[in-house]
C-alpha cells in the first residue's frame, strides 16, 4: 500500500515555520471569531457593490471574488489600470479559465475598511468605463 498510496510516497513533512504559522492561524480563528465575521462582511459588501455597478462576479460566495472581464487582452489592460492606481488584483486568463471567461481575482481581507472597498470599486468602474466593458 505504501507504494500505491500517492500521498505517502515522495512526500515530505511540512517545514516547521509553515506548521507554526498554520497553528497560530487556527488559534486566531478560534479565539477571535470577529475576524471571520468581519471577513465575511467585507467580502459580501465588496461583492454587492461590484454587482450594483453592473460587474459580473460569477457565483462565488467567498471573500475571493472573481470579476469576469471575458477577453484576455482587456483583462490585462484592466489589471494594469488597477495596479497603477494602487489596487492589487490578480489576472486569470485561459487556459486557467475557459475562453472568454478571463477574470480579475479580487481578494478581500478582514482588515479592509469600507473606504478601501469603495476605492477598489471606483477604480475598477473607472477602468471598465475606459475600456468600454460596461
Amino acid at each position: 500500500i505504501k507504494h500505491q498510496a500517492r500521498p505517502l510516497i515522495f512526500s515530505a513533512s511540512m517545514p516547521p515555520a509553515n506548521i507554526a504559522a498554520a497553528i497560530k492561524a487556527l488559534e486566531i480563528i478560534k479565539e477571535e471569531p470577529q475576524r471571520v465575521a468581519r471577513l465575511r462582511h467585507n467580502g459580501d459588501l465588496l461583492r454587492q457593490k461590484l454587482q450594483d455597478e453592473g460587474f459580473d462576479t460569477g457565483d462565488s460566495e467567498t471573500p475571493i471574488i472573481p470579476l469576469i472581464v471575458g477577453d484576455n487582452e482587456k483583462t490585462f489592460m484592466l489589471w494594469k489600470m488597477a495596479f497603477e492606481q494602487g489596487l492589487y488584483v490578480n489576472p486569470v486568463i485561459s487556459p486557467a479559465v475557459p475562453p472568454q471567461r478571463s477574470l480579475l481575482r479580487i481578494s478581500c481581507m478582514a482588515t479592509h475598511t469600507e473606504e478601501q472597498i469603495d476605492f477598489a470599486v471606483s477604480m475598477l468602474k473607472e477602468g471598465e468605463a475606459k475600456l468600454g466593458l460596461i
